[in-house]
């Protein structure tokens, strides 16, 4: 028997690991390098790269959420488009978190534009960005994926507010469309794999396979979505939440500092005093006699409080609590008739106790703020400030808890939340900027003048609250009637102050004289103008626009169509070209901005390149029905006015072949104007037996 040497052991050993993990190692580095060339799969950073006239750039992916989310939800980033290149003279500060950091509802009135106002107005020399990475609905682990992505070294600060949604967001107990996972690393190594491009390739081969799945289609339907995932305080599930968030915000916090920003952690400010438990739980060994008495204690209690008679009511209302400690809704009830008594402490304290028991966890608690707390303190303050929010709204609230003097409902914060928390975190920046030790951000009323706030879409905003009231679980918590009448009062007092578009011209034009507008109150000037029938000014202000933040899609359009009116083509094409830039990969988008462009060249004379774009839109673009027919229809028409008979054939023979393929595949009940169109298509092109045809099948 040959003898085994140790040179022989460690050649099998070296052997067994080239082909059990080297090999395949390498065998699938090389196809996920391949699928990506092959551009199968997409990626799941939060920003692309590309190219804006030759200059590099930054583009958020509208693809990033639908690594948590189904497709189908239009869970997407706020539109941020900036240079790659930062130069001396620039801040730029990062906002991180869920729908209350996004800004919702104001979308052009939230956190990130007062706080940009906030440091524009201290450092009138620096150009100062504020990109909000914000989303809603989404929360740690979504924002861990979020601090991963983001470039290195591209901005000065990142700010992160988040909290609210942990329970309810991806990998939470109380989520509709993700398993609860205990074991984070497990969380993120699922996260890793679905990035892969192999990964999303068997995936949708799997679903070619199988129907797919009901969550597949999901639409988006707001809060409503989440009221049958109750969780409860003592549920044993609670645990990982807040051990998961721990972990998540410890490691966004050191990405984000890695990556050469200044961190500035906020607590979570929640609305305490107006905001009712959405879902109360009672104690599962209540015996049937102890909640009859729990009924008439509570009972009592709500008919001394309509009394007023606040002293009898915490008597009835403590008794209940008595025979039932956790129910939620009985301390929030408690805390308004101690609130009502003067006793503003006792209020606290149950408003807190109401939070924290609210089973229905839309609301970052006590815990949360308190894990933000502890991380802050573990932290090295030399890129890293703590920034108590939540103690600042107490602060602008007292004697009282936070509530509609600074939110519209449970956490989405009015002008004046989002006012204190601009001003907090820019106090915070400035410090970090060696500011003056004096530095006092602009009082609201300054701030909202420069602004535009209110205006008419807050009008908007507004009536999108309360639309969304009327679904659950608003409906079910006990000072409903109160949240409605709310913002019925705030509708009213915001319309009036807004007034109509030319009062509100009249406002904009001291901010517009002094140098002090942004872009968007330029880009609000702008529509105002259109709609009072003042094109000069119009375009004035849709310029200034453009001068001052060159990747709104929507001023390069609104140009387009006025000088389309005007029959300026020339003039369009450059507008619409740029306008391409800022499509995010919209099929909609592009081969509108595309068949316009085919017609602007049509009127100019090149035909060629205006065919050329047009049958663009009909070979990449067919899934667009309405716009494929109407590059058709420039197609047919311009053919047959310059008398191209074998070109006009060509492309009647086209439009009819594309529309049976349309009903062949069900697809005309998606465009029930299909058979009218055809029909006006072929009379148009001269075929009007044929016109006649697709009439008449119209009934059919």
């Amino acid at each position: 028997m040959p003898r085994i040497t140790r040179g022989h052991l460690i050649k099998k050993a070296v052997f067994t690991f080239i082909t059990t993990i080297l090999v395949p190692l390498l065998f699938f580095v090389l196809l996920e390098l391949s699928l990506s060339v092959f551009d199968v799969g997409k990626s799941f950073d939060y920003f692309h790269e590309i190219d804006i006239n030759g200059v590099p750039h930054y583009q958020e992916n509208p693809d990033f959420a639908d690594q948590f989310y189904p497709p189908s939800l239009n869970i997407d980033p706020r539109e941020n488009t900036f240079s790659k290149e930062r130069g001396p003279e620039l801040i730029r500060v990062y906002v991180l978190g869920g729908s209350a950091a996004q800004g919702f509802p104001h979308k052009n009135h939230g956190l990130d534009r007062l706080l940009e106002t906030q440091l524009r107005a201290a450092l009138p020399s620096r150009k100062i960005e504020v990109i909000n990475t914000a989303m809603t609905s989404v929360n740690s682990h979504v924002v861990y994926a979020v601090a991963r992505s983001i470039p290195d070294n591209s901005a000065d600060f990142a700010v992160i507010l988040m909290g609210n949604n942990e329970v309810v967001g991806p990998y939470g107990p109380g989520t509709f469309n993700e398993n609860f996972l205990a074991n984070i690393t497990l969380i993120r190594g699922i996260q890793a794999l679905k990035r892969t491009r192999i990964w999303q390739a068997l995936d949708s081969l799997f679903l070619q396979i199988k129907p797919s799945e009901a969550k597949q289609d999901l639409k988006w339907e707001g809060m409503q979505m989440f009221t049958d995932h109750g969780v409860s305080h003592d549920d044993p599930r609670m645990e990982s939440v807040y051990g998961h968030y721990e972990d998540n915000l410890t490691s966004i916090i050191e990405t984000l500092r890695n990556k050469g920003m200044h961190v500035l952690l906020s607590s979570v400010p929640v609305n305490l005093r107006h905001t009712a438990p959405f879902l109360s739980v009672h104690r599962p060994d209540l015996s049937m006699e102890q909640l009859d008495q729990w009924h008439e204690l509570g009972s009592k209690g709500s008919q001394s409080a309509d009394e007023k008679n606040w002293d009898e009511a915490i008597t009835h209302l403590q008794a209940a609590l008595a025979i039932d400690p956790d129910f939620a809704d009985t301390h929030f009830r408690l805390a308004t008739a101690f609130e009502n008594t003067g006793n503003f402490q006792e209020a606290k304290n149950h408003y807190q106790r109401a939070l924290d028991l609210d089973a229905l966890r839309f609301r970052a608690d006590t815990r949360i703020n308190q894990i933000i707390q502890k991380v802050a303190a573990s932290v090295e303050n030399d890129t890293f400030s703590f920034v108590d929010s939540a103690a600042a709204f107490e602060q602008a609230s007292q004697p009282f808890q936070p509530g509609w003097n600074l939110f519209l409902e449970h956490v989405h914060y009015d002008f004046s939340g989002n006012h204190i928390l601009a001003a907090e975190l820019s106090r915070s920046i400035m410090s970090n900027l060696a500011a003056p030790d004096d530095y006092q951000p602009l009082p609201d009323v300054e701030v909202a003048r420069r602004i535009g706030y209110p205006n008419h879409d807050t009008i908007e905003e507004i009536k999108t609250v309360q639309a969304m009231i009327l679904r659950p679980p608003f409906p079910g918590q006990s000072n409903y009637a109160e949240l409605k009448s709310f913002l019925e009062e705030k509708l009213e007092s915001v319309s009036k102050e807004v007034g109509s578009p030319m009062d509100v011209v009249q406002r904009r034009r001291d901010v517009i004289s002094s140098g002090l507008a942004d872009w968007k109150v330029h880009f609000e000037l702008a529509v105002l103008n259109r709609r009072l029938r003042n094109p000069s000014a119009m375009y004035y202000h849709l310029n200034q626009v453009i001068e001052l933040y060159p990747h709104n899609r929507e001023s390069y359009m609104k140009i387009a169509e006025e000088l389309s009116k005007d029959q300026k083509w020339r003039e369009v094409i450059p507008y619409l070209e740029q306008s391409l830039f800022y499509t995010r990969g919209d099929e909609k988008k592009i081969a509108e901005t595309i068949g316009w462009l085919g017609t602007a060249h049509l009127r100019t004379g090149d035909y060629e390149k205006a065919t050329d774009l047009l049958l663009e839109v009909t070979e990449k673009y067919s899934d667009q029905i309405g716009l494929t027919l109407r590059a058709y229809g420039n197609l047919i028409k311009d053919s047959r006015e310059r008398g191209k008979v074998k070109d006009l054939g060509r492309h009647v023979e086209a439009v009819q072949g594309y529309a049976r393929s349309l009903i062949r595949d069900g697809k005309d009940k998606d465009y029930p104007l299909l058979y009218k169109r055809m029909s006006q298509l072929l009379a148009m092109s001269g075929h009007t037996a044929e016109a006649r045809e697709w009439a008449e099948a119209e009934g059919q």
